[in-house]
């Protein structure tokens, strides 16, 4: 007896092979629901057909977790869309989401198929709400520009009797006597006042002071007038007497 006849007789017949695994079954699941837009109470409709393989735990465990990971990544991609850009939202979802991992959920998605409409009574308040919003834009900015001419003449034409003079000429060049008083003085004196009756007072006599200098005792009074305002930290004045 050989030695092979004796292990068989000694060990019996090799056990028979095991029949292969079946492969895994290709399940279907469609999902609707709704997803967030950046405009509170406006929403997406979405409808979602997703391909998968349970990788392991029951059909339904893995049809829950999968509904649960398409919904969440979904609500995050659309949480700051409008939904004005619905094309571009649908592309984004139907791009992103078949690419998901999912094996650590026991799932491998083998497609996924993404529909997102939007109600026409949501889109209408969201067209409005827009159309708002950029009037509300416009006026904003109409504001800050009428603000900006409003400080432009209280700081760089009224506040200096010469600039509004000159500002007057040219808006009525054909009235002449305004130019003659001393109107000008008294407006930019109010202007430039901090409140105190003694201010205007004080701003009369300093142009007194000044129409009975030659131009070089006035040009060296702006002098040390410029230097003045440096020491109290307004260069902004001192440029302004400096410039005369």
């Amino acid at each position: 007896m050989g030695l092979f006849e004796f292990l068989h007789n000694l060990l019996g017949p090799p056990p028979a092979p095991l029949p292969p695994a079946p492969p895994p079954i290709l399940r279907r699941s469609e999902f609707t629901d709704q997803l967030p837009s950046r405009m509170a109470g406006v929403a997406f409709d979405v409808a979602i057909t997703a391909d998968w393989y349970l990788l392991g735990g029951t059909a339904a465990q893995g049809e829950a977790a999968l509904r649960y990971c398409l919904l969440h990544a979904a609500r995050g991609m659309t949480a700051s869309a409008e939904v004005t850009a619905l094309t571009l939202v649908e592309a984004e979802l139907s791009y992103r989401l078949p690419l998901m991992n999912l094996t650590q959920s026991k799932i491998r998605l083998a497609g996924c198929a993404v529909s997102v409409t939007v109600q026409p009574e949501v889109r209408q308040v969201a067209t409005l709400a827009e159309q708002l919003r950029r009037n509300l834009v416009v006026q904003q900015l109409e504001q800050q520009l009428e603000q900006a001419h409003l400080r432009y003449l209280r700081e760089q034409v009224l506040s200096d009797p010469a600039t509004a003079r000159t500002y007057w000429f040219k808006h009525h060049p054909g009235s002449l006597d305004p130019l003659l008083g001393d109107q000008f003085e008294r407006v930019a004196a109010r202007l430039t006042s901090s409140g105190s009756p003694e201010i205007p007072a004080i701003a009369g006599v300093v142009h007194d002071f000044l129409s009975g200098l030659d131009e070089d005792e006035r040009r060296y009074l702006m002098a040390r007038l410029g230097d003045v305002f440096v020491s109290f930290d307004r260069g902004d004045l001192a440029a302004r007497v400096l410039d005369r």
